[in-house]
């Protein structure tokens, strides 16, 4: 039983302890001690004066009585306990220790000072018994107000310290109810509840106060804690992050500002604190452009989200830079949920402003020639269709735009044989060249590589536009000094006009384009107005290309050969190989109608490869005295292949290399590169011979002949048609033999037809014929009997040269 009642006590009284003392974190615990014991410690000197003025005036109440020797050495020990405590309280305070804790033993003992004194004070009523002799009726009420006024003031003094306060006033209570119990007076009896209510409610009290006295204490520190953890954040936040904290008052006034936003803004904090953030800043911007300032934002009392504003940074006014920040901010409310301001973040988007407009240039804009692009212009052109290109019955003002294409002739040479930036140089010049001409008429774009586009909104007239494109095409064909190399190129334009030409704007740019497509296919250099047959043209031509394509794999190309002969024993040296189409469907195809077209769609690459191989295959099963002659095409050169296929083409057909001649036209000089004279020379280390073609028709210079190591000219057939009728061309004629002979190249003259012709090339010491007189361009089949016949022929000459000589002797 005695178990059970013991287990029931101590779980009621864990019960209370939990229920009125706090439950502190044992991380807190000593630092809840130490906010009790120096809330004690600042009541001790009231207290302990207390106690020694009372235990004074107790003492001289005393005085005169039986038990006046007690009572004095009572009074002694009270008064001595005092002065003992005072004077730890000056010890304390003069040490001033830095301890920030206190140990569980020290609450121990200041427990154990409190329950000293309270027995010291509880000995009281017992000394004062009134069933002793001597006392008057009034010394027990006086005891017994003592006692209850010390418990009070030891219940305040202690009310941190319940353990304290309660072993303080416990012997008191103990005593004083032994003596009044012990009384036989009702009165007593009744003083004596009178002092268990008091002790009860101190009690209670001091259990009450100690919990919210712990609790303030533990969230204070835990709302330390968190307050230290937030400033840690926003001061790594501020460190690591471009963005930094403002707040401002109900007024709009700042009444914080962070370190980095002082540095964005160029100035002392200083000065912006009190500032009204409204006048930092200038106008709002959104999506839409311009919307609002700040003080209308503020004035809202809504929160805001990456409001872009413009403000001057620096702190000198002639010096200031305009800068741009995204401001974001909630208002804040306090606990009556009155307003008192904005709290929030910013950021300088200055960089990633002007980020985004290098972006958005680079999107509306050519790297190279700063020109717009093909964004741009098709951007532009659509404006221009809707204000101006419209028939007026469509709603349009029906005064109608133009488009104007081109692209530079001869490009794609000068790129390939100078190099890129050669290139790339010359599109800088042709571009600035392009937009002077063209002003403020239009819009000058490139739309990639060398094409370009203008649109023309309104339109001049047909008359303008043609005008326009004549100077077009004549600056652009005007020489360009590109990092010492003298160029020259050319352009074609097509022009289309709306509404006439198109019912929207992408058909007006295709047929710009088809005018553009004729242009260059009439021979370059020209322009040309879109007409409606054009786009029957452009079918038949986009037909031919699809046909060429498939027809080395149908095997549709054929190589016809016509005859060298030479000019002293026409005696047959070889034959040039020419080029033609066998189509199914469209016929013999001359090499006019689809070579030029097969540079343009990049086919010239494998059809020329195929021509070395089938040239030097056939060549291999003539006899060995005879040559073959190759045309070779700039792109060839420019591919960067061709002498890797000549000398397969020689390795695969056995053919002597000295045996093959390739022959190279004066385009191919215009643009003198290293790439081509290395290409020629490797060619030449092959044993190869190589001819210039067409020599003195183009851009002949006779410093060509020393750099390039030519083997063969060949006179163009025009000079040949004309040179009897002309004399000044036989001049230059005999000139160019002549300089044949002196640098021990051979002369081949094309399109003789004549005997008469041939007889003057003879006279000129030329070398070599080539023309209808002595044989047209045959099949391979052919040659075997062209061969008996000319070598039937060239032995009756000579029986006939014989006879001659014999009948000159005799006669």
């Amino acid at each position: 039983m005695r178990i059970a009642a013991s287990t029931l006590i101590n779980r009621g009284a864990s019960a209370l302890h939990d229920r009125l003392l706090p439950h502190v974190p044992e991380a807190m615990a000593g630092r809840v001690r130490m906010e009790q014991v120096q809330s004690i410690l600042r009541m001790t000197p009231v207290m302990m004066s207390a106690n020694i003025v009372i235990a004074l005036l107790v003492g001289l109440a005393g005085l005169n009585s039986p038990q006046t020797a007690a009572l004095t050495l009572w009074a002694a020990l009270v008064i001595s306990y005092g002065l003992l405590g005072l004077r730890g309280w000056v010890v304390s305070q003069r040490r001033k220790s830095a301890k920030q804790t206190v140990s569980a033993r020290g609450v121990r003992r200041i427990t154990w000072q409190a329950g000293v004194l309270g027995c010291l004070w509880g000995a009281l009523p017992i000394l004062t018994m009134p069933q002793q002799q001597g006392f008057s009726g009034a010394m027990p009420m006086l005891v017994a107000s003592v006692l209850a006024g010390m418990i009070g003031c030891g219940g305040f003094a202690m009310l941190t310290l319940p353990a304290a306060a309660i072993a303080y006033s416990s012997p008191m209570v103990a005593g004083a109810l032994y003596v009044l119990a012990t009384s036989n007076d009702p009165i007593l009896y009744a003083l004596g509840g009178l002092l268990i209510f008091c002790h009860m409610v101190v009690s209670v009290s001091c259990l009450s106060h100690a919990k919210i006295f712990a609790d303030r204490l533990v969230a204070a520190e835990e709302l330390e804690q968190q307050r230290q953890v937030v400033s840690l954040l926003l001061s790594d936040f501020e460190e690591g992050a471009s963005d930094w904290l403002w707040e401002v008052d109900a007024s709009g006034a700042m009444t914080y500002v962070s370190d980095r936003m002082a540095a964005a803004a160029g100035v002392d904090k200083s000065q912006l604190l009190g500032r009204p953030m409204s006048e930092l800043c200038g106008a709002a911007e959104g999506p839409m452009g311009p919307i609002a300032a700040l003080a209308p934002l503020f004035f809202d009392q809504k929160a805001f989200r990456d409001v872009t504003v413009s403000i001057a940074v620096g702190p000198d006014s002639e010096d200031r830079q305009t800068h741009w920040w995204s401001l974001s901010a909630k208002p804040v409310h306090d606990l009556s949920g009155v307003f008192t301001g904005f709290r929030g973040v910013g950021a300088d988007i200055t960089q990633a402003r002007e980020d985004q407009a290098r972006i958005s240039r680079l999107a509306h804009y050519d790297v190279l020639t700063a020109l717009p692009n093909r964004l741009s212009f098709l951007q532009a052109l659509s404006k221009a269709w809707t204000e101006h290109g419209k028939p007026t019955n469509k709603g349009g003002s029906g005064a109608g735009c133009a488009v104007l294409c081109l692209d530079l002739d001869h490009f794609k040479g000068v790129n390939d044989s100078l190099g890129h930036p050669i290139g790339d140089d010359l599109l800088i010049q042709a571009s600035a060249r392009l937009r002077d001409t063209v002003g403020e008429l239009g819009l000058v774009s490139r739309l990639g590589g060398d094409e370009f586009a203008v649109v023309i909104a309104p339109s001049p007239g047909h008359q303008a536009l043609g005008d326009l494109a004549r100077a077009i095409v004549q600056v652009l064909s005007d020489p360009y000094d590109v990092r010492g190399h003298n160029v020259l190129i050319g352009a074609s334009v097509g022009i289309a006009v709306a509404p006439f030409d198109a019912d929207d704007p992408d058909g007006l740019l295709k047929n710009a384009d088809l005018a553009l497509y004729r242009a260059k296919g009439d021979g370059r250099g020209a322009y040309r107005f879109f007409e409606t047959a054009m786009d029957v043209w452009a079918q038949e031509r986009r037909a031919l290309e699809l046909d060429l394509r498939d027809a080395l794999a149908n095997h549709e190309l054929k190589l016809f050969f016509q005859p060298l002969i030479g000019s002293v024993e026409h005696e047959t040296t070889g034959f040039e190989a020419l080029l033609r189409w066998q189509h199914p469907r469209r016929g013999l195809v001359p090499p006019a109608d689809f070579i030029e077209c097969a540079e343009q769609w990049g086919l010239i690459g494998a059809i020329g490869e195929w021509v070395l191989h089938e040239a030097c295959r056939t060549a291999a099963t003539w006899p060995s005295h005879l040559n073959v002659a190759v045309n070779l095409s700039p792109n060839q050169f420019a591919s960067g292949d061709l002498v890797a296929q000549v000398r397969s083409a020689l390795k695969a057909s056995g053919l002597a290399p000295q045996r093959l001649e390739l022959e190279i036209t004066e385009g191919l000089l215009l643009h003198d590169s290293a790439k081509t004279l290395e290409q020629l020379a490797a060619l030449k280390a092959l044993g190869v011979k190589i001819a210039m073609d067409d020599f003195g028709t183009g851009y002949s210079s006779l410093a060509y002949l020393w750099r390039f190591p030519f083997d063969k000219i060949k006179i163009d057939r025009s000079f040949v048609a004309e040179m009897q009728d002309n004399t000044a061309i036989a001049d230059i004629l005999r000139t160019i033999a002549l300089l044949g002979q002196t640098l021990n190249l051979e002369v081949t003259a094309e399109g003789v037809e004549t005997p008469a012709q041939a007889k003057l090339l003879a006279d000129m010491q030329c070398d070599q014929f080539q023309g209808f007189l002595y044989g047209r361009p045959m099949p391979v089949g052919d040659i075997p009997s062209f061969l008996l016949s000319n070598l039937a022929r060239q032995m009756r000459r000579e029986s006939e040269d014989d006879g001659a000589a014999e009948e000159a002797v005799t006669g």
